[in-house]
């Protein structure tokens, strides 16, 4: 009677085949993983300049006449459901806070919108109450 099987050499020969496959196939997956987060974040951060515009269209009639460099908060767009109140940074897997500033300033027959991507409180702040508007405290000139 033959036994059938593998023996132990051809069973390591695999395992190294296996280990070396791993080996090279890790760093990859890692690398489009934190390359999948850096695209997301930037889509993340163009939905917060979209939602600014969408800000500013809805209150076109508020608008000084004036050249305007002021700012919004990120609350304002969650608290006027421009954007969904629970938007995550992809990077941290944390909250975007909502005291974020988004600068909006006038350029030439254009506003142009700014993430200050490094301001806001990490604590919980909560959303505005009121309807934010150009002479609502949450907005900064």
């Amino acid at each position: 009677m033959k036994q059938r099987g593998f023996t132990l050499a051809e069973l390591l020969g695999v395992i190294t085949i296996l280990s070396i496959l791993a080996l090279l196939a890790i760093p990859m997956v890692s690398r489009n993983v934190s390359r999948g987060k850096k695209n997301l974040y930037k889509i993340q951060i163009g939905n917060i300049k979209r939602a600014a515009g969408d800000w500013m269209a809805n209150h076109v009639l508020e608008i000084p006449e004036e050249n305007i460099d002021t700012s919004i908060t990120l609350g304002c767009l969650k608290a006027e459901g421009i954007l969904e109140t629970s938007i995550e940074n992809p990077i941290t897997g944390e909250q975007f806070p909502n005291d974020m500033i988004v600068r909006i300033r006038s350029g030439s027959n254009q506003y142009i919108y700014e993430v200050v991507e490094d301001s806001g409180t990490e604590g919980n702040v909560p959303l505005p109450s009121e309807k934010c508007s150009f002479n609502h405290t949450a907005i900064e000139s």
